[in-house]
C-alpha cells in the first residue's frame, strides 16, 4: 500500500511543491490517544498536576480524572505516577497490538514486508497463496510454507503459477454499541442533470463505536481459466468450461469467453484464528432509488457485452456473479481506502472495510469502515468527516491507473475480508463521481 502512495506521488509531482504543507492526521487529544500519552509520561517522569493542560491539551485533564478514578494513574505530592511499562500497549499505526508478522522469502531468507497478525490469519496462514509487487511494479506469487505466531514470521516461497489463490473463509460480524453523532445524509449526483435539493438517490453516513469478531475457519485453494463457457445462469452449464462451444449444449445460448473460477479444495484449520475488539466505525448505506440506478447501470452493461459477441474481458464477469450494489460498495470502500494517505494521512493499517448483507431486499448490502486499533484511532472519523473530498482523490486514483477493471495499484486490497471478490473498478467509480460531484 505504502508503494501504491508513492507511485501515485511520483506520477503527480506537483503535490510536493505546489500544495499548502499537509495537516497530518494525527489527534493528540483524541481520548485513547491522550490516555497512553499520559500513562507513558507518568511511568517515565511523572506530571505535575499544573502542566496536563499545557503538554496534553485540554482534554486530556477529563482523561486523566478517568484513569484516576479506574486506578490507572495515582496521585502523590508530585503530580501523577504509574508503574510498568505501559509503552508495550501504544499502537497508532493498526492491528491489535504491537504484533506484526514478518515475511520472509524462504529461498533468500529476505524479509519482503511485515503485515499486522490479525490480517496474517487471512492472508499468510499455512498453505495461502499471497500476491505482492516487487520493486519494478511486478506481481509475484507466494505460497505460505509456514505461519508461527510465535516467533512472529510466516515463510513464503515463490511459485511460478500466478493462476492459483486462496480464499479465507471468515465470518465476520460488526454490532454498533453507542451511537457517536448523528447520521449524515448525501445526495448522489449519478448525472449531471441532477439537482441537490431534488436528488432522490442519497447515502447515509452512521459513526458510531463498535464491536468487531473475525473468526477465520479454513480456506478454499482456487484456480482461474479464460475458457468459452455458458453465461446463462439458469444452465446447469453455467461458468463451466465448454472450449469449441459456440452454443451451449444444454440451454442452446451463444457460449462466450470468460473467466471461470474453479475450487480446487477445501480445508479447514483445527484451531480457527479469532479477532475480536472494539473500534469506532462507520456504516455505509445508499437508498432504494440508488440500488435501482446501480442496477439498470449493470444490466445494460452486460447487455453491451453480449449484444458485441466479444468475449467478455476478465472482470466484467463480476456483474453475472454478484448482486450490483455489493460490487459498488465494496468496489467503493476499496477505492475510499486508497486515497485516505493523500486526504487525511491515515495509515492504511489503521482502517479496514467490510459488506454485509442486510435482511430483507436481496439487493440490499450496507458497508462499514472500522478502525483496526482496539479502542480506535481516528481513521473512521476521517471516513466520515472527509468522504465526499475522498470520493474526489479516489477517484482521480482509480482513472489514473491504466487497468482494465482493476487491479493492486487501485483496488485490491491486502487484508480483505472477502478475498478480494465482487470488485469492479467502474462499479465503484459510479459512487465516487456522485459522491465527490456533491463536495464539489
Amino acid at each position: 500500500m505504502h508503494g501504491v502512495f508513492q507511485c501515485y506521488v511520483a506520477e503527480h509531482p506537483e503535490m510536493l511543491v505546489s500544495p499548502e504543507a499537509e495537516e497530518v492526521f494525527f489527534n493528540d487529544e483524541y481520548p485513547i490517544f491522550a490516555a497512553k500519552h499520559l500513562m507513558c509520561a507518568a511511568a517515565e517522569t511523572g506530571i505535575p498536576t499544573n502542566k496536563i493542560k499545557h503538554y496534553f491539551g485540554t482534554a486530556a485533564y477529563e482523561v486523566a480524572k478517568l484513569l484516576l478514578a479506574q486506578g490507572h494513574l495515582n496521585k502523590g505530592r508530585n503530580g501523577l505516577w504509574a508503574k510498568g511499562y505501559p509503552h508495550k500497549d501504544v499502537n497508532f499505526r493498526g492491528g491489535l497490538s504491537q504484533t506484526t508478522i514478518k515475511l520472509v522469502d524462504a529461498e533468500s531468507g529476505e524479509e519482503l514486508e511485515e503485515i499486522s497478525e490479525d490480517i496474517a490469519h487471512r492472508e499468510v496462514h499455512p498453505q495461502a497463496i499471497y500476491k505482492r509487487q516487487d520493486a519494478n511494479g511486478r506481481m509475484l506469487t507466494y505460497q505460505c510454507i509456514s505461519l508461527d505466531l510465535n516467533s512472529k514470521q510466516a515463510i513464503l516461497k515463490q511459485t511460478a503459477d500466478s493462476s492459483l489463490f486462496t480464499v479465507a473463509v471468515t465470518e465476520s460480524e460488526t454490532s454498533s454499541l453507542t451511537v457517536l453523532t448523528d447520521p449524515v445524509k448525501l445526495p448522489l449526483l449519478f448525472s449531471e442533470v441532477s439537482e441537490v435539493d431534488d436528488c432522490q438517490e442519497y447515502l447515509t453516513l452512521s459513526l458510531s463505536f463498535g464491536e468487531v469478531k473475525h473468526i477465520t475457519s479454513g480456506y478454499s485453494l482456487m484456480t482461474q481459466i479464460y475458457e468459452q463457457t455458458c453465461l446463462n445462469k439458469r444452465c446447469l452449464n453455467y461458468k463451466e468450461p465448454l472450449p469449441k462451444e459456440h452454443r451451449c449444449p444444454l440451454c442452446s445460448k451463444l457460449t462466450r469467453k470468460a473467466v471461470i473460477v474453479k475450487t480446487l479444495s477445501e480445508e479447514k484449520f483445527e484451531q480457527p484464528f479469532r479477532t475480536q475488539f472494539s473500534a469506532p466505525m462507520v456504516k455505509v448505506a445508499i437508498n432504494s432509488s440508488a440500488r435501482e440506478f446501480l442496477q439498470h447501470n449493470a444490466l445494460e452493461t452486460r447487455t453491451n457485452l453480449t449484444r458485441s459477441g466479444e468475449p467478455i474481458p476478465p472482470g466484467y464477469q463480476q456483474l453475472w456473479e454478484y448482486s450490483s450494489t455489493l460490487i459498488a460498495i465494496h468496489s467503493f470502500g476499496h477505492q475510499i481506502m486508497r486515497a485516505l494517505q493523500l486526504v487525511a494521512r491515515v495509515d492504511p493499517k489503521q482502517v479496514n472495510f467490510t459488506v454485509v448483507k442486510e435482511l430483507g431486499e436481496n439487493n440490499n448490502y450496507t458497508g462499514y469502515f472500522y478502525d483496526t486499533s482496539d479502542g480506535g484511532n481516528g481513521a473512521a472519523e476521517a471516513v466520515f468527516k472527509h468522504l465526499p473530498k475522498l470520493a474526489g482523490a479516489a477517484r482521480a486514483i482509480a482513472r489514473d491507473c491504466n487497468c482494465d477493471t482493476g487491479c493492486a495499484k487501485c483496488l485490491i486490497q491486502h487484508g480483505c475480508l472477502d478475498g478480494n471478490t465482487a470488485l469492479l473498478k467502474q462499479m465503484g467509480l459510479l459512487l465516487l463521481d456522485a459522491i465527490a460531484s456533491t463536495g464539489a
